[in-house]
């Protein structure tokens, strides 16, 4: 289990659903959610990335 200490934002994604009385995956669109504990503070802004070689 992951024990977070902030929220972020998630944008809209597809995701494959399993429908058992159908017997099939559908693609469904999830989002946009805030994820993360209820009482951690909210983090926005962009991502910057290092790429070392």
């Amino acid at each position: 289990m992951r024990i977070y200490n902030h929220r972020w934002p998630v944008r809209m994604h597809k995701v494959r659903q399993w429908y058992p009385s159908h017997q099939e995956h559908r693609v469904i669109w999830r989002g946009p959610y805030i994820k993360g504990p209820a009482d951690a503070p909210l983090m926005v802004g962009e991502k910057a990335y290092l790429i070392d070689s």
